[in-house]
């Protein structure tokens, strides 16, 4: 009789430890994986003009006129941003012309999806490259970068009209 309830004693033990290792192991999992995030939806609602009348051209301009001279009756005056706020005005244009690059190929913005997407990268890449430029205080090469932003912008709008 001792042994029968022993073995009693015993299986009880290790139901009771199974059940208990089965629960951990779930705590365990549901820590482990996170609930995923909803994705955020979003619904495009300028057209390409608007994005390019409201954000790309007003940055693009800022990273243009960032550096260069001017005459003046007194001679020619250097045009350059002098404190690290106004390289940091010039960095943030340059960023918004890559973001609204983005925005130009988000949902069915894009016009097609050869050269607009090519071009619409190319702006993006001089962007980038202006914003470098800013964040280096390099005066060349945000020149160099915003001319190149230039070529590139005026190569799409040969290719697609500004109406």
């Amino acid at each position: 009789m001792k042994t029968v309830y022993w073995l009693f004693v015993v299986s009880v033990a290790l139901f009771i430890s199974g059940i208990a290792f089965v629960i951990a192991g779930e705590r365990t999992a549901r820590a482990a994986t996170p609930a995923a995030a909803a994705p955020v939806e979003t619904a495009p609602v300028a057209s390409i003009k608007q994005i390019m009348i409201g954000i790309t051209n007003p940055a693009a301009y800022v990273v243009y006129e960032a550096v260069g001279t001017k005459s003046t009756p007194t001679g020619v005056e250097e045009i350059a941003p002098k404190t690290d706020e106004d390289w940091q005005k010039v960095a943030s244009a340059a960023a918004a012309v890559v973001e609204s690059g983005n925005l130009m190929l988000t949902g069915s913005r894009a016009i097609d999806k050869g050269d607009w997407v090519k071009m619409t990268h190319d702006m993006m890449e001089q962007g980038k490259a202006a914003i470098k430029a800013a964040e280096s205080k390099n005066k060349d090469a945000v020149v160099e970068a915003g001319g190149s932003l230039n070529t590139t912008c005026d190569a799409c709008h040969m290719r697609y009209s500004r109406e």
